[in-house]
């Protein structure tokens, strides 16, 4: 009897041991709640962050800026010469030409077709030949002799592109342009040798024989960023009906800075 009780004491005690107190179970419910937690922040990070991956890496707002685009805006340098008949006695070359630096906007109005404005400055130089001979105030017998215009010149041009997809380029392109401007200094130079021997130069400013304003027309065939250039002058560069006028031809190049 007596080790009966005895076995059943043990038994008792065995089961005890197994099953756990309060505190074990606590501590298991405690620790599967932490589990728990730490896969839902893991996944949630994890949600975020492909999240911000997805919203930068897009842009849902187009671009309205660029060669293609609606808009777009950039400086430009360009070199003319002087071409073209006239009885002034020019020299041809270097000595008579046009040096230009401004900027154009370009507004798209459809795949094929653009306007451009430009605004820029423009230095204008005639050499004239010293061997020639031609009328006053020019005259001759100098060694060097010149006259020349700074300008503040406006442009209006009409773009047409022949190709529809050209990607975000300027791609080719044919301008037709009309141009205009104030020439707010001018110049006529003259350097020969003086009366009483040495060398004489004289600089005449703003002289009332240089008109001062200017406009014309002209085209330009470009790709990208090069273009060549041909303006044609309507508007006299001399005032007075005796003085024969220069060349009205412009021929050059044009480097766009985009």
């Amino acid at each position: 009897m007596r080790n009966n009780i005895l076995e059943v004491k043990e038994k008792s005690e065995k089961l005890k041991a197994t099953v756990p107190g309060r505190g074990g179970v606590v501590t298991l419910l405690l620790t599967l709640f932490i589990f728990h937690v730490s896969l839902l922040t893991t996944s949630a990070a994890h949600a975020q962050q492909v999240l911000l991956q997805t919203d930068v890496g897009q842009d849902t707002i187009p671009s309205r800026t660029g060669p293609n685009r609606r808009y777009f805006g950039h400086l430009y340098v360009g070199y003319t010469l002087a071409a073209g008949p006239s009885a002034l006695g020019l020299a041809y070359g270097f000595p008579s030409s046009e040096f230009q630096l401004g900027g154009r906007l370009k507004r798209r109005l459809g795949a094929l077709v653009a306007f451009n404005t430009d605004l820029r400055y423009a230095y204008l130089r005639y050499g004239l030949d010293p061997g020639a001979s031609r009328p006053g105030p020019f005259g001759s017998g100098f060694d060097s002799q010149f006259f020349s215009y700074h300008q503040l010149q406006g442009e209006a041009s009409l773009r047409l592109n022949p190709y529809r997809r050209r990607g975000n380029t300027v791609g080719r392109y044919l301008d037709v342009l009309a141009y205009g401007g104030w020439a707010f200094a001018t110049t006529y130079a003259t350097a020969g040798p003086g009366p009483s021997g040495g060398r004489l130069e004289v600089v005449a400013h703003q002289p009332d024989y240089l008109a001062r304003w200017q406009g014309g027309v002209g085209l330009r065939l470009g790709s990208n960023s090069l273009a060549l250039v041909g303006r044609y002058r309507l508007s006299d560069a001399l005032r007075g009906p005796a003085l024969p006028e220069p060349p009205r031809w412009q021929l050059g190049l044009e480097i766009g800075w985009f």
